[in-house]
């Protein structure tokens, strides 16, 4: 006959909490959840205590995420909302990228064009060569190029120059690459936020007719503000957009303008170099007539 069972120790052994992976945790605590009777919750397929503070913690970082005041505020506005947001996204990655282009071809490094016209004036083309090569911006690439071809001519000086200018409009087509994502960032964005308004003023609207008589303020207050909350987001991403823009746009011309400036310089080096001898001559003759 076998032993009576202890109905004190079963019921110590079934409430034992059990670890995530079925073992016992130290000093008879599990780190599983309890049910409200103390006892441990258990998997009936697996018989393995179920531990629930993961998928709490990863819900409260969810929650965490969805309650920042900008998350809440573009939820709150609808699918407008989420888009101007993704258009936002899109023109930082477009700006961060451009700039980063402009860094790597040295764009902003334009200081060297009155050293090569100090260079070419005095006849040291090979002087100015070795500083065109030094240099990382697109005119500086463009100006080597042309100190290769010939132009001791009229003929030949407008070859030379007919092949840097299509040279130069490559070099500022790259430069302008994204520039179009940006723009429409900026004129779309505020288009999108007023589409959003009128949407919302028509749902407001719609809800204060079929309230009738029973209409309440705060109800159509809410829906007022809701809907010029998009106004407001695709105002704030157009702003921005705008600004980038017009600087990329400056920054673009500005390399343009150097890149003529060099061309200039190249294509006439001959002449500016014989006009500074002749210059000089002038001053000597001058200088023994004086004395």
């Amino acid at each position: 006959m076998s032993d009576p069972v202890n109905s004190s120790a079963a019921s110590r052994d079934a409430e034992t909490q059990l670890l995530p992976d079925g073992a016992q945790a130290d000093g008879g605590v599990a780190t599983g959840t309890l049910n409200a009777d103390g006892s441990v919750l258990v998997n009936p397929h697996t018989g393995l205590a179920v531990n629930t503070n993961a998928t709490i913690q990863s819900n409260g970082l969810l929650d965490g995420f969805t309650s920042l005041p900008v998350i809440e505020q573009v939820d709150r506005a609808g699918v407008v909302g989420w888009v101007l947001a993704a258009m936002a996204l899109i023109g930082l990655l477009v700006f961060f990228y451009k700039l980063v282009g402009f860094l790597r071809r040295g764009v902003f490094a334009d200081g060297f064009v009155k050293d090569v016209e100090r260079h070419l004036s005095s006849g040291d083309q090979a002087q100015a060569s070795e500083l065109l090569a030094r240099r990382r911006h697109p005119a500086a690439r463009i100006g080597l190029s042309g100190m290769s071809l010939p132009v001791n001519s009229a003929q030949d000086r407008e070859a030379a120059s007919d092949l840097i200018a299509v040279r130069a409009r490559k070099e500022i087509d790259g430069l302008n690459g994204g520039l179009r994502i940006m723009s429409a960032i900026a004129v779309l964005s505020p288009l999108l936020g007023l589409l959003g308004t009128v949407m919302g003023m028509i749902e407001a609207f719609q809800r204060m007719e079929g309230a009738g008589s029973r209409i309440d303020p705060s109800v159509l207050s809410g829906g007022i503000w809701l809907a010029l909350l998009t106004t407001a987001i695709g105002l704030v991403v157009a702003i921005p957009a705008t600004a980038f823009h017009m600087w990329m746009q400056g920054v673009i011309g500005r390399a343009a303008a150097t890149m003529e400036d060099v061309c200039t310089l190249v294509v006439n080096r001959g002449e500016l170099a014989r006009k500074t001898v002749h210059h000089a001559s002038n001053i000597s003759e001058l200088r023994h007539a004086a004395e």
